[in-house]
């Protein structure tokens, strides 16, 4: 449609434009208007028709938290990107009409991704009014950047997360609760070197609406906590109490510090747990107890893993917290930490949520600060709290990247990773070629894998937690057993369950898993963490969503996506091979786990 005279008066009022700036009045315009402002130049003097890059995303809502999108560089980032000085440096300039990068690789990557602008010497007159384009130097492309992702396991993460949250939106439990699950995320990362395979966030949104503006309904619309805030990357910025999950730190402070074996590891769980000394007081006083108050009788660290016994955790958080002159106040919260729990990962991608490791210096600072006093009324750690905090709940907050962190920590021994996004940035011989051939790039840069920390095990404490956590999906008792039988992966798989309770809403259902274990030539290269709140149980809303993702992932049977420029190439490469008559037989599918393909790129702007 035209662009009316009020609009245009406007775009000539906007400060972002100088005196001799091109102010742009109307875009995608049609050839034939092209075509006739050539013809008539003298008739509409200052009128000039340029060509600009336009941002496409071939795989439109698929992975778009994970890609970003692009908008018009706003007046604070010009200056303070002029002001840094790195772009400039490069060669990589911006002007008010620039694009940038507002969120994902788009942004995190946007030095990569940025070319080399055209220079422009125009004509003046003597008032300093524009007259014409003397000359106009050639752009110069940005790089490409390629992706860790595996685009057909990312699919399979967002349609089974989506598909999931449809079914139990809405839906009632047992005490009456609905649950409402507003939103879900799930996150797959390989232990072996940190690199992310998949992150999915739901709901989602289309990136290329944002691409040429947005209108401010639409940015109402996307950012709406009514509609679950589907701009927000909620796989990487939300934060969630982690339920059961967080009993690996617990297990792990308690064999690291020698609580066992003095304090005994074999306990009988009658499904209830009195705090010593204990008088009263918040968070249900001092009688704690299982779901539903079940005993599970007597285990040991590992059986209490498998059956999620949540006295058998309590005794811990109690008993180390009243023997903490050997243990020391913070015995748990150490454990955490060393898993990467209370901070930010460091992963290439900004908006990171660091979560939160409660610690009674914490707890003392946010009593006394008037701003957070409401939310912390007492200032002195008691022994319920390090009760509740051994089994993941009261103050602690992770978000699904840290969690998926944390077992790919253990999942590989002790060694955690910083998260990667970005597997190589390659620069194009030919832009008329195909991108994807190794022919046509050269490599600018692939990031190394990057340790940020460490996690030592004493004695057989590795195996014992291992042999727990292969329990809860594997032993006939094990919490997550049932959802791993109904969609069982080709290899098997160890992992967690994690039900956190909310007051007056319905339960955050948590699971996370990692495989393939139990085969010594094939180390665990999936591991894999699903947050859905307001959901239930986490074996019954959190666990189908990974079992159903890790299952075809297993056998090499995940369903492939191709964009409409994927499916160009495949077909010329088929006309190309047309003429050959080679028959093949089908391989089996692989039992073993298949790596990872790289195939989703950000293209250069």
């Amino acid at each position: 449609s035209p662009t009316k005279a009020p609009v245009i008066e406007r775009l000539y009022d906007d400060k972002r434009y100088g005196p001799l700036d091109l102010v742009p009045v109307a875009s995608d315009v049609p050839n034939e208007l092209v075509l006739y402002l050539a013809e008539h130049a003298d008739e509409y003097t200052g009128v000039v028709v340029k060509r600009t890059s336009v941002r496409v995303y071939p795989y439109g809502k698929l992975a778009a938290h994970i890609v970003g999108y692009v908008g018009q560089i706003s007046q604070e980032k010009l200056a303070e990107v002029n002001k840094a000085g790195a772009a400039d440096a490069l060669g990589k300039t911006y002007q008010r009409e620039s694009s940038i990068g507002k969120g994902g690789i788009e942004s995190a990557a946007e030095l990569d991704l940025r070319g080399r602008p055209s220079d422009r010497t125009i004509q003046v007159d003597a008032a300093g009014n524009y007259l014409s384009t003397v000359k106009e130097s050639k752009p110069i492309a940005g790089d490409d950047v390629w992706l860790s992702i595996d685009i057909n396991l990312q699919a399979q993460a967002e349609t089974m997360l989506a598909a999931q949250l449809d079914a139990i939106r809405g839906t009632v439990n047992k005490e009456g609760k609905v649950r409402r699950a507003p939103q879900g995320s799930a996150v797959i990362v390989d232990p072996q070197n940190g690199q992310v395979l998949a992150m999915a966030s739901y709901p989602t949104y289309d990136p290329s609406q944002l691409v040429n503006g947005i209108d401010s309904q639409l940015w109402a619309r996307l950012n709406d906590k009514a509609s679950g805030q589907p701009l927000f990357n909620w796989a990487l910025q939300g934060t969630y109490a982690p339920g059961s999950t967080f009993k690996l730190f617990t297990a792990t402070a308690a064999m690291d510090t020698g609580f066992f074996p003095a304090a005994g590891a074999d306990y009988y769980d009658n499904g209830k747990y009195t705090i010593s000394n204990c008088k009263g007081g918040r968070d249900g006083g001092c009688v704690k107890q299982n779901a539903g108050a079940q005993g599970t009788g007597q285990v040991n660290l590992s059986r209490a893993i498998t059956v999620s016994s949540d006295t058998y955790f309590y005794r811990i958080g109690d008993l180390m917290w009243q023997q903490r002159g050997a243990y020391g106040e913070t015995a748990i919260q150490d454990a955490a930490a060393k898993y990467g729990i209370g901070s930010r990962t460091g992963i290439n991608l900004a908006g990171e949520a660091g979560g939160r490791l409660p610690t009674p210096a914490k707890m003392k600072e946010l009593h006394n600060d008037p701003a957070t006093a409401k939310y912390f009324p007492r200032g002195t750690w008691t022994a319920g709290d390090n009760v509740n905090m051994s089994i993941g709940q009261g103050d602690v907050l992770v978000t699904p990247l840290q969690l998926a962190d944390a077992y790919a920590t253990f999942a590989n021994g002790g060694t955690r990773y910083v998260p990667q996004m970005i597997s190589k940035v390659t620069r194009p011989k030919d832009l008329g070629a195909d991108p994807h051939d190794p022919d046509n790039f050269t490599v600018v840069r692939t990031p190394d894998k990057t340790v940020s920390g460490t996690v030592t095990y004493v004695g057989d404490s590795y195996q014992q937690i291992l042999t727990g956590l292969e329990g809860v999906t594997q032993s006939g008792g094990g919490t997550a057993h049932a959802p791993y039988q109904a969609n069982k992966p080709a290899w098997p798989m160890a992992g967690k369950t994690g039900t956190a309770q909310v007051q007056g809403k319905e339960d955050t259902s948590v699971f996370v898993a990692f495989g393939p274990t139990g085969t010594p030539a094939f180390p665990p290269s999936y591991a894999i963490a699903v947050i859905i709140p307001e959901a239930g149980f986490g074996a019954d809303a959190s666990a189908p969503v990974a079992f159903s993702i890790m299952s075809p992932t297993s056998r090499g049977q995940l369903p492939v996506t191709i964009s409409p420029g994927d499916q160009k190439r495949a077909d010329a490469l088929a006309a190309k091979a047309a003429g050959a008559t080679t028959t093949t037989a089908a391989a089996a599918a692989p039992a073993t786990p298949t790596g990872p393909a790289t195939t989703t790129t950000a293209a250069g702007q």
